[in-house]
């Protein structure tokens, strides 16, 4: 026989209001007691009866992740923050990856999970307008990950670009790296860059304050461009710059963890003595590569907990359309340093 709600509640010691509660993340309930029910309901294999409970209140309990890659260590480690994020809430996540190179993929994912079952989407928007986002979501709640303007009509969660970016290579200075490469972005002057929301340009932003406030100013020259934020062609990017001849950097900021590790890679120069090297994300597989990787180290699980609960807050409100009054969060980060910049040893 099937378990019951009213089971869950009795062996909880608790109402079957309760569990309701729990089990869809209603912030009326503590959080203590809402993880105890959701504990005694999976000890019990309870199931919700998605079938039914969509026809009484019009919702799934099913969200959906939209990402620009599945199998890179940022979004892995970002999508198991999200999936745990909606699990204390009673619901479930799925994700789904949007960059696979054709045009118009992140149009299609978009308007399916406006017409599927899902109840709203954290998107990683890639290259759609604020009128296509608004169109394709046919009002279903959108929370956005590190892609819209601060002023924009959306939900948006952002990791910390522009001040993270300048404390790294604020870092590579600090440990007397006097020649230091970015790895990652195609170069701009800061103007430009600050009229730019794309992840790269903002953390160009803080590159060229870290720059200045060292005296220093950026140019083409200091920047290694790279077709994608990927290891093998961080690896291939950085080989060839130093089979060229063209390689005067004692110390490089890399975009991303994903690209450090490619810059980590046997290249026949010693890191950090010859060049010191840092990443952007935090990734755990940093503390395991050799020489260990030092990192903006961005509060990963915190920026997966945000974008769930602004996104089950615009659920419960039932709000057709984007926010009258968005929120915009920016989440923390830690210079955390390993051997791969660690010169003071």
């Amino acid at each position: 026989m099937a378990v019951t709600m009213r089971d869950v509640a009795k062996a909880a010691g608790v109402s079957p209001a309760s569990v309701s509660f729990a089990l869809r993340g209603d912030p009326r309930i503590k959080q203590e007691t809402a993880r105890h029910i959701i504990d005694v309901a999976n000890r019990m294999n309870y199931s919700v009866n998605i079938t039914a409970k969509s026809l009484r209140s019009g919702r799934t309990g099913v969200i959906e992740a939209a990402v620009f890659q599945l199998d890179r260590p940022f979004y892995a480690q970002l999508l198991a923050g999200v999936s745990n994020a909606a699990f204390d809430r009673g619901i479930q996540a799925v994700a789904q990856q949007i960059s696979t190179g054709k045009v118009g993929h992140e149009k299609s994912i978009l308007e399916k999970v406006a017409n599927k079952f899902c109840d709203g989407v954290i998107l990683s928007a890639g290259g759609l307008s604020d009128a296509e986002i608004i169109e394709l979501s046919r009002g279903k709640p959108v929370v956005l990950l590190d892609d819209q303007s601060y002023q924009g009509p959306f939900d948006s969660v952002f990791t910390p670009c522009e001040n993270g970016a300048e404390a790294a290579v604020t870092h590579l200075f600090e440990m007397g790296c006097e020649r230091v490469g970015l790895v990652g972005t195609d170069f701009m002057p800061a103007d430009q860059a600050r009229r730019s929301m794309h992840v790269g340009d903002r953390r160009l932003i803080g590159c060229h304050r870290a720059f200045e406030r060292h005296e220093r100013t950026l140019t083409k020259a200091d920047t290694i461009q790279l077709f994608d934020w990927d290891t093998d062609d961080a690896y291939r990017a950085v080989s060839r710059r130093i089979e060229e001849g063209d390689f005067p950097f004692d110390g490089l900021f890399c975009m991303t963890d994903a690209i450090a590790f490619g810059a980590l890679r046997e290249h026949g120069i010693g890191v950090p003595d010859d060049v010191a090297v840092i990443g952007f994300d935090g990734v755990r597989e940093g503390s395991y590569s050799a020489p260990t990787l030092s990192t903006i180290a961005v509060d990963i699980d915190k920026l997966a907990r945000e974008a769930v609960d602004i996104l089950c807050e615009r659920i419960e409100e039932g709000r057709y359309g984007a926010p009258a009054m968005p929120k915009h969060v920016t989440v923390g980060y830690e210079v955390l340093v390993r051997e791969s910049s660690n010169r003071t040893r």
